[in-house]
C-alpha cells in the first residue's frame, strides 16, 4: 500500500482494513491530522485508491529498529463498499508463510 500527500510517498503494509478505516505499519511517520491519498491492491481486484485522514501514529513497538516503524492509522473519507466480500476471500485463501524454526 501507498500514502501519498504532496508528491511525497510513504510505502505501508496493511495490518487491519475495513470499509471506514485502515491500520498500517510503514516507514515514515505522516502527520495526524494529513489529508492523504492511499492506493491499496488486493488479490483477484483492481488497485483502489481512496482518500483519508491520518487519525493516530504510533510507535511499532514489533519493529522499533527495522523498516516498518510506524503504526498509522487512516480514517478513510468515503466508505469502501464491497471491499468486506474481497477481505474476507483473501482471508480464507491466505496462509501464513512457513515458520523457518519448523
Amino acid at each position: 500500500m501507498q500514502i501519498a500527500r504532496d508528491g511525497e510517498v510513504i510505502l505501508a503494509i496493511s495490518r487491519d482494513v475495513s470499509e471506514v478505516g485502515v491500520l498500517l505499519v510503514a516507514a515514515a511517520a505522516p502527520t495526524v491530522g494529513a489529508k492523504v491519498t492511499l492506493t491499496m491492491q488486493l488479490p483477484g481486484d483492481t488497485a483502489r485508491t481512496v482518500e483519508g485522514t491520518i487519525v493516530r501514529v504510533d510507535p511499532n513497538t514489533a519493529d522499533l529498529e527495522g523498516l516498518w516503524r510506524h503504526r498509522v492509522a487512516v480514517e478513510l473519507v468515503e466508505r469502501v463498499d464491497g471491499l468486506e466480500p474481497l477481505l474476507e476471500e483473501v482471508s480464507r485463501t491466505s496462509h501464513p508463510p512457513p515458520d523457518p524454526n519448523a
